[in-house]
């Protein structure tokens, strides 16, 4: 076998391609040929080099892009605080209100028609209802799992509170503060609401 073939199916050997020639007799050939045993480290020699060079220089382009905001930053609308609603004034005015009212029957055990430790009970609850309201005020994407236990809260109070004017064990005037809670549910459900129509991660806090 002459060495122009077995040039030509080293070349093949080293594309990939098919030599036509079985390997054995390929490197046969160069282990007793020096001339082609130096052609095949030439040309190893250059396929290295094809396939190994140095990279094209480019340009840093870190900072245009940090600068648009693209990567790791929100949107410039979505970083801007949104401005307080009406109905986060409204519920901050409640709850603080229903601070103001639970103080008596905490602090002092006054509640028309029940005993001391009874009072203070129920000044705790309401206390603790009105720092829900608030947290709801504060935090928004909160008053969503604050709603069903007020609701809950507010529709039975009112609701005894009903029954009680309605049977004479109770005034009217000494109930109409249940009102309050009534006004909490339905601020804490305008307050709620917007949270569901924005992406999860631009909540604002």
């Amino acid at each position: 076998m002459d060495c122009t073939h077995i040039r030509e199916a080293l070349s093949a050997r080293l594309d990939g391609e098919d030599p036509g020639t079985d390997d054995v007799s390929i490197d046969a050939h160069v282990l007793a040929c020096a001339a082609c045993a130096a052609w095949t480290t030439h040309l190893d020699g250059l396929h290295r080099m094809t396939r190994v060079r140095a990279a094209e220089e480019v340009p840093d382009l870190t900072a245009a892009i940090l600068g648009t905001g693209v990567v790791g930053a929100a949107p410039a609308a979505a970083r801007t605080t949104p401005p307080v609603s009406p109905a986060r004034w409204a519920l901050l005015v409640v709850a603080l209100t229903q601070l103001v009212l639970a103080v008596p029957a905490l602090v002092l055990g006054d509640d028309p028609g029940a005993t001391v430790h009874v009072a203070r009970e129920l000044g705790s609850f309401d206390v603790a209802l009105a720092v829900g309201l608030l947290v709801a005020a504060w935090q928004p994407a909160r008053a969503w799992g604050l709603l069903p236990v007020v609701t809950a809260l507010g529709l039975v109070l009112v609701g005894t509170a009903v029954l009680d004017v309605v049977d004479g064990t109770a005034e009217t005037f000494g109930e109409v503060h249940h009102l309050l809670d009534l006004a909490g549910v339905v601020l804490l459900w305008l307050v709620a609401r917007p949270t569901t129509q924005r992406p999860a991660r631009w909540i604002a806090a």
